[in-house]
């Protein structure tokens, strides 16, 4: 585990180290659409939307921002880990979140430990965070919808651009191909083992003690159109992704012989989508096909306690979707929305050996949405959805024997008002009753996609949240200010206990280790935004409390602080012409746990350790950061040059993060990552 952690430092920028002391006390998503000036948000009820210039503008370690991000930056998120792509949205679990490209979800989403995302930037065309009233074919969560679409290729160009940064190097190009059919395809390849070893050469003690160091990091997007008719298209897409780390340590026993450890962990996404759209004279219809491969891996070869110990883990989910959605017009001001989902999922969670935690699912989703709209005076949207889900786990012969049911009905509904008061004012309020089938037993907070994704089915039921949210919203010239309240009822969460020794062999076993309960999260959130000719300002706060409460094995049923219950969020960006300063400022949050000994077991050696000496027994300082960066544009002949440098954390400022078990000491101790770290990167495009 504590290798693990040390590669999130080495992670950033090859520049961070982790310092670890003792703790002393234990569909119409784009319904919204983007403003012409890209710089401002476009916002709509309980969304928000930027376009690609809005992405890249964020500072961040690679030298220019990801859909993540951006996202953290909005009032309502909380990050998890100081720079990385963990993010709570209204006190939802980092799981209760769905991440889609055109619709259809990514479940490891997360590229060189954390600091980006798996979707190359030069095929996004608009991020849109949504946080309320919730969209007919948005289904299976329970917190915010993270919804990516990419850009259409070309009909008539053809472009190509390169690019280059701390960790990646990208190419892409889009091409026609005749009067009715275009191709784009991006490609991404990171050379993070190769900088491992140039500054483990220069500065060998800077990074810690690995013996040997790998990576295989990159992925792959191509998109096929083709306008079958003049009111018709036909779109083909494929994204893949790899992320690959090996790892070597020495260990000298009590006679100092030598041992050689190794350690590697990965995840892979290949997602192949079809999808048909069609336009009538008073509708639209979207048909859509895709199969999702998910697969994660963990391996290690240790000496421990005097034993060489080997683990492989392994877990995957291929799920397989068809949709079908239909917009018509009733008369002006009115339309209706319907359609259908279907999803037969494959779960294989943590393997081991010969162990078998297969089980395959089916989830069936209906839904009706009716929207009247009077321009610039009121909005008003509500929808019903209905989901049939069964986990074929629960055969013919268990159902007989144990009196249970095939399958189960669930519904939610979702509903939002936007009413113009007057000119300058609207009163926007949303309603959300939404449930999932899918959960993440969540390890470290960094975002990786180590996590392991479990269906519902006889140990855990689905979770379900009941939120609501009511504020003003005002755009007077260059300004745009909107603040409101929200609160939210979560039940069945999933809490899974032995999350910081995730990298185990006990989550081959972990049916036995989750528990579920409640939870709480209310709080109020302020936006202002400036846009000027040269100067454009962003700010945005959030006050709120979330706790957990019930859980039978956590806290004796009691309450305690979520997991990243942070009071205050502050986050601020500045810009003018050409530079960018961003600053965010953080509650420190509890560390928390089940108040019991936690058996830490792997093949071959097992023992007890103390898990702090109760719920909520530490609290983890403020998180400040202050980033910086400066962007600039040339050209030569026909070529654009975009350049794009910074630093973050420019304050040099000690953000710990996370408590965690050291498996050398035998004892808990607590990370950060430091210092100052440059970020840079360079585009060009003909």
């Amino acid at each position: 585990m504590n290798r693990l952690i040390i590669l999130t430092a080495m992670a950033m920028l090859l520049c961070a180290f982790t310092v670890s002391g003792q703790i002393t006390e234990q569909h119409d998503t784009l319904e919204a659409a983007v403003k012409t000036d890209s710089r401002r948000v476009a916002e709509a009820i309980g969304r928000v939307s930027t376009d690609l210039d809005g992405v890249r503008r964020v500072i961040s370690p690679l030298g220019e921002g990801d859909p993540i991000r951006w996202a953290q930056g909005l009032p309502g998120v909380s990050t998890g880990a100081d720079g990385t792509t963990a993010f709570y949205v209204r006190g939802g679990n980092m799981g209760n979140n769905l991440i889609t490209l055109d619709g259809v979800p990514v479940y490891g989403y997360s590229h060189l430990l954390g600091l980006t995302t798996i979707i190359p930037q030069d095929v996004m065309s608009v991020a849109t965070l949504l946080k309320g009233g919730f969209d007919g074919g948005s289904s299976n969560f329970t917190a915010g919808h993270l919804a990516i679409t990419t850009r259409d290729p070309d009909m008539e160009k053809f472009r190509m651009s390169a690019a280059m940064n701390n960790f990646l190097a990208s190419v892409s190009l889009e091409t026609p191909i005749s009067e009715k059919m275009s191709f784009m395809f991006s490609g991404r390849i990171s050379p993070l083992a190769w900088e491992y070893k140039a500054i483990q050469g220069m500065l060998p003690d800077l990074l810690g003690g690995f013996d040997d160091f790998e990576a295989g990091v990159g992925d792959l997007y191509g998109k096929f159109r083709w306008q079958t008719g003049k009111r018709s298209y036909l779109n083909v897409s494929f994204l893949g992704s790899m992320d690959g780390y090996s790892f070597g340590t020495i260990t000298e026993d009590e006679n100092d012989i030598r041992y050689q450890n190794s350690e590697k962990m990965g995840w892979n996404n290949m997602i192949g989508t079809v999808s048909w759209h069609l336009d009538g004279a008073r509708s639209f219809m979207d048909f859509r096909a895709s199969v999702n491969r998910y697969t994660s891996s963990q391996e290690q070869h240790k000496y421990y306690r005097g034993v060489m110990n080997d683990l492989t883990l392994k877990s995957s989910l291929t799920e397989y979707m068809f949709s079908f959605d239909r917009t018509e017009s009733m008369f002006k001001a009115f339309k209706i929305d319907y359609g259908t989902k279907f999803r037969i999922a494959e779960f294989a969670p943590g393997q081991v050996a010969s162990l078998n935690n297969r089980s395959n699912s089916f989830l069936g989703t209906v839904y009706l949405q009716g929207r009247y709209d009077i321009e610039e005076k009121l909005s008003l949207r509500a929808t019903a959805r209905g989901h049939y889900y069964r986990n074929m786990k629960d055969n013919a012969i268990q159902i007989a024997q144990e009196k249970i049911k095939a399958g189960r009905y669930d519904y939610d509904a979702s509903a939002s008002l936007e009413w113009h008061i007057f000119k300058y004012l609207s009163l926007e309020a949303t309603f959300d009753r939404m449930v999932q089938y899918y959960h993440t037993l969540e390890g470290l907070p960094v975002g990786w996609s180590l996590d392991m994704i479990v269906p519902s089915g006889r140990e855990i039921v689905p979770e379900d949240a009941l939120q609501g949210n009511i504020g003003l919203s005002s755009q007077i010239g260059k300004h745009t200010v909107s603040a409101g309240g929200f609160y939210k009822e979560m039940d069945n969460l999933v809490y899974y206990k032995y999350a910081q020794s995730l990298f185990s062999g006990g989550m081959a076993s972990w049916e036995e280790d989750v528990d579920l309960g409640k939870g709480t999260s209310y709080g109020a959130e302020f936006l202002h935004e400036y846009v000027g000719k040269d100067l454009y300002t962003r700010v945005s706060y959030t006050w709120s409390k979330t706790n957990r409460f019930g859980f039978p094995n956590v806290n004796e049923g009691g309450e305690f602080h979520a997991r990243f219950d942070r009071r205050h969020v502050l986050n601020a960006v500045a810009q003018w012409k050409g530079f960018s300063a961003a600053v965010s400022l953080q509650s420190g949050h509890w560390e928390n746990g089940a108040a019991e000994n936690y058996p830490m077991h792997v093949p071959g050696a097992e023992w007890i350790a103390d898990y702090f000496s109760g719920v909520n027994n530490y609290h983890m300082p403020t998180v400040f950061r202050l980033d910086l960066g400066y962007m600039f544009s040339f050209k030569t002949g026909k070529v654009k040059h975009d350049v794009n440098v910074g630093l973050c954390n420019a304050t040099n400022h000690f953000n710990p993060f996370m408590l965690y078990f050291d498996a050398a000491t035998e004892g808990w101790k607590m990370i950060a990552l430091l210092p100052i770290l440059p970020n840079f990167s360079y585009r060009i495009s003909f």
